[in-house]
């Protein structure tokens, strides 16, 4: 018989660690939105959406970009 076992940690960041945690969460919705409107573009335009690489190669444009510099 198999047995299913969970954990549960509490995290109980400083400060810091806070401002990390929600600068993080920010900058991944903000890559989701900026993608997701760009797939959508392209969607209504009836061209093919982007790939895993193409993707890529576009967040390492948006971290290069100076008015979006703070995703390096």
């Amino acid at each position: 018989m198999q047995r299913l076992q969970a954990f549960k940690f509490e995290l109980c960041p400083d400060g810091r660690q806070e401002r990390q945690m929600r600068r993080f969460a920010g900058s991944c919705r903000f890559v989701f939105n900026k993608a997701l409107v760009l797939q959508k573009e392209r969607y209504e335009q009836g061209e093919k959406k982007l790939g895993y690489a193409g993707l890529c190669k576009l967040l390492t444009e948006w971290r290069n970009r100076t008015d979006t510099a703070w995703l390096a």
